[in-house]
Order: C-alpha cells, then sequence, then structure tokens
C-alpha cells in the first residue's frame, strides 16, 4: 500500500495512503480544507537495510580507485588449450 506525503498551504504536511500506485500523484486534494496540495519527495527510508548496502547507496554506487598493490600479482594469462597438431607452429 504506497503512502504519498503532501504539503497543503494552508494546514501543512498530510499523508494519504492507497490501494495501487496507477495514476498522477503529485497534487491532492487536503483533506481538510479542499486546497489542492503538491506533492513532497523524502528519501528512502534506509533504515531497514543492512550497514554495507547502506554505505554502498549513499556513496552512490561509484567504483572504487585502486592502485597497482591493491589488485594483487599480475596473473599469467593461460594459453587456450589446442588440438595435438606438431605441424601447427606455437606448439
Amino acid at each position: 500500500m504506497p503512502s504519498y506525503t503532501f504539503h497543503c498551504p494552508n494546514c501543512g504536511e498530510f499523508t494519504l495512503f492507497f490501494k495501487s500506485m496507477d495514476g498522477n500523484r503529485e497534487q491532492a486534494a487536503c483533506p481538510d480544507c479542499q486546497c489542492e496540495s503538491g506533492r513532497i519527495y523524502f528519501a528512502p527510508n534506509l533504515f531497514s537495510y543492512s550497514k554495507e548496502v547502506r554505505t554502498r547507496i549513499e556513496r552512490g554506487m561509484e567504483p572504487r580507485r585502486m592502485t597497482r598493490g591493491e589488485l594483487g600479482p599480475k596473473q599469467a594469462r593461460r594459453k587456450q588449450a589446442t588440438a595435438n597438431r606438431p605441424w601447427q607452429v606455437g606448439n
């Protein structure tokens, strides 16, 4: 059940709950004074995620720059196995 928060110029903030996410929810009538109110956008509720996920979201999931030392030793490329062909160069 989605909930949307709106700001009424006369009454302040109020939250409405809807059965579905269908339709445009940019404007809504205030339940008290029936004045047209605009939607307020909040950051997602990150407290329910693990610390690792929260940290990645807060950092914007930017790739981390690493030094050559952090990458570890260079790994040698393995030559792909080919059929045993003594006449072929490279065996």
